[in-house]
């Protein structure tokens, strides 16, 4: 002991190589002296030898005398080489030894949170804060650990509290406005991102959260801005190519379009982080390309996680439990397709449950779907991995994901288990990419047996269409004449009401020979943005076309948009990402649709509906047979008439618009998907009868 008191005394006096000669000296005599270990760690530690560092601590803990400064000094330096796991069982080897200290606490929270196990970091941090609530970093990573929870509201307070203590800390600003985001603040955060960037102008998490509430805010010309910014800044930063090139999609900028897509492709097939899957579902690619895109995807942000507590033992007499998920049970495309069919549910035989993940205010169109459910609950607040054991003790047998990769979804659920047997569907119109979904409901048009290769899930083919409707979608009285519409009272009128980042170059080509084609033709396209407007108009003089013949279309209540398709002669669908809910619109308000089925799941949707409410003739499979058919029809006024009757007829009787016979086709897939399920048989293709 008294060469360790010696060694000590050099240390502290700066004399570092003869303590440390006197420590080793001090080890061979006798090996269990933890002081001796600890100092040794410490001279390591300080000439950044961590492996050494480490080892010496290792072997300090291991013995009787360590002490709580060792211990936490060895949590420190196992978190530094990325091992959260030890680092969490050292830091609470220290508190248990000293008993509770703020920075034991701070730390054992950070370890937790690098695992994941953000509601054992927030109890580390909110013991840590009852020792000292001054501390900006433990104000900071109290704010994470919440938003990380979802509990962005709990969340803000504490990133106030860091800033009011370090007005400086521009990562605190930025993730503030993050949160402010996902409450539905937007306004409010892009201030506080204002203020990160008035800190360092070139901070790329503060630009591209800028450019993601920018673009739910409907401001997709100064989202391109902010990714352009990112871009000069960071040109590899994760999935900024799909995001800036969608961004420049839907304010119709073009310029080195196909180029750019051809490089985002080409870095996707690669396996690099070049855009997410729903960035990329506009553009043309292939169905291979975007499976190895949300496979990317899926791995990076959502992977799969370690199982579940087993489910409860179940009743076989009792009815199947259906878990719907969806952040839009609001007045939104999702649920006004698909109330109706939770309405027409068979409560003698499914138990159905919502689970709603968005902030929202409950409106007409979400209460209208709380009641279709037996129960429903709103858990925007809760953790992913709350909601999943919510889902699991409420006994769901099949959760069904209708987000997707789509906005405000929220895969971790799922990647945490929900329930036994797990769809996608609806919400994204492709592959998840990963191994926790067990189906995909589609039908044999937008998912041929052919290409099953291309999707992750096991297929579940419903005849006719996927696509679920609302057969008692009111349709008002038409909104005045054409006249009213800014329309010409004689010519053929071609419309597209879809969204304006799926009106990509190649299809406008067409759109405008058309209008060369057909005198006085006018195109009806739905107002979105100024920047769209104008630069659609552009493009259409540089083909040989006066920008007055696009007409713009406002938006109106839905039963106002439905009535009006009657004004048109012909909906004319996008390429890439066809019409979904916006073709069913057509179709149920009377007006024909003119598609071309693609490659993808997202670009036969419109087949798939076409051929389901029996008007297959009017799904073509090349370019040339789209334009040539259009102008056949668009110049004979009796065809077209005849379409529109044939349409009228079939609107009240086919598949397509009957939600009861749906609802009971979708009921045959879950019990399909169950009876494998309870025979303890994996998930494989399934089809299902008429």
């Amino acid at each position: 002991m008294q060469l360790v008191a010696q060694a000590e005394r050099h240390f502290r006096a700066g004399q570092v190589a003869l303590a440390e000669t006197l420590l080793r000296q001090a080890i061979e005599r006798d090996p269990r002296q933890a002081k001796a270990y600890e100092l040794l760690a410490y001279i390591c530690g300080n000439r950044q030898d961590l492996a050494d560092c480490e080892d010496f601590l290792q072997k300090a803990a291991a013995l009787p005398g360590c002490s709580a400064e060792a211990l936490f000094y060895l949590g420190r330096v196992q978190a530094q080489r990325d091992r959260p796991v030890e680092a969490a069982a050292a830091f609470a080897r220290s508190l248990k030894l000293a008993g509770p200290y703020f920075e034991g606490l701070h730390e054992l929270g950070v370890a937790y949170g690098a695992l994941s196990a953000h509601d054992q970091a927030l109890d580390a941090f909110r013991r840590a804060e009852r020792l000292n609530a001054q501390i900006p970093e433990l104000q900071s990573n109290l704010a994470g650990t919440l938003a990380a929870l979802h509990r962005f509201g709990d969340a803000l307070p504490h990133y106030d509290r860091a800033l009011a203590l370090d007005p400086l800390r521009v990562d605190d600003w930025t993730d503030r406005g993050a949160a402010l985001t996902e409450l539905g603040r937007g306004a409010e955060a892009l201030e506080s991102y204002r203020r990160a960037l008035s800190l360092a102008p070139e901070d790329v998490p503060a630009w591209m959260n800028q450019a993601t509430t920018l673009t739910l805010l409907k401001r997709p010309a100064e989202a391109l801005a902010s990714y352009d910014r990112v871009a000069r800044l960071a040109p590899q930063w994760d999935y900024l190519a799909g995001h800036r090139l969608h961004a420049a999609m839907a304010v119709c900028q073009w310029q080195g379009w196909a180029q750019q897509v051809e490089r985002v492709v080409a870095r996707v097939e690669a396996g690099d982080k070049a855009a997410t899957p729903f960035t990329l579902m506009p553009m043309p690619a292939s169905a291979a390309t975007l499976l190895q895109c949300a496979r990317t995807y899926a791995r990076d942000l959502y992977p799969s996680q370690p199982a579940a507590a087993p489910a409860l033992p179940r009743d076989p007499a009792r009815r199947l439990r259906i878990g719907y998920f969806s952040s839009d049970f609001r007045n939104h495309p999702m649920s006004q397709l698909i109330a109706r069919v939770l309405e027409c549910h068979d409560r003698e035989r499914f138990e159905t449950f919502g689970f709603a993940l968005g902030s929202h205010p409950m409106d007409a169109v979400g209460a209208r779907v709380a009641a279709a459910l037996e129960h429903f609950s709103n858990v925007a607040a809760r953790s992913d991995a709350e909601i999943a054991a919510l889902a699991r003790g409420a006994g769901i047998d099949i959760a069904v994901d209708l987000n997707g990769f789509s906005e405000g979804g929220r895969p971790s659920i799922f990647a945490g288990r929900a329930a036994p047997v797990q769809v996608n569907y609806l919400g994204f119109p492709g592959s998840m990419g990963c191994d926790y979904m067990d189906y995909i409901l589609a039908d044999a048009t937008v998912i041929p047996e052919d290409d099953v290769g291309h999707y992750a899930e096991k297929v579940a083919w419903l005849p006719d269409s996927y696509f679920p409707n609302d057969d008692t979608k009111a349709i008002g009285s038409a909104p005045g004449g054409r006249a009213e519409m800014g329309l010409p009272p004689e010519a053929a009128v071609f419309a597209c009401f879809n969204s304006n980042h799926k009106i990509t170059p190649d299809v406008f080509d067409v759109w405008m020979r058309l209008l060369r084609e057909v005198p006085r033709s006018v195109l009806w396209l739905l107002k979105s943005n100024a920047e769209a407007q104008r630069a659609l108009g552009a493009e259409a003089a540089l083909r040989g076309v006066d920008p007055q013949r696009l007409v713009w279309a406002e938006r109106m209540p839905l039963a106002d948009h439905l009535a009006r398709h009657r004004h048109a002669d012909l909906f004319l669908d996008t390429f890439h990402y066809n019409a979904h809910t916006t073709c069913c619109d057509a179709l149920w308000g009377g007006l024909p649709v003119l598609t071309l089925a693609g490659t993808t799941f997202a670009s036969r949707v419109g087949a798939s509906l076409l051929a389901a409410v029996g008007l297959p003739e009017l799904v073509t499979r090349d370019v040339a047979a789209y334009e040539r058919l259009a102008i056949e029809l668009a110049t004979s006024p009796l065809r077209l008439a005849d379409l529109r009757q044939r349409l009228a007829q079939l609107r009240t009787c086919s598949p397509l618009f009957d939600s009861e016979r749906f609802a009971r086709r979708l009921e045959s897939a879950f019990d399909a998907m169950w009876q494998r399920q309870r025979q303890g048989l994996a998930p494989d293709h399934l089809r299902i009868a008429g």
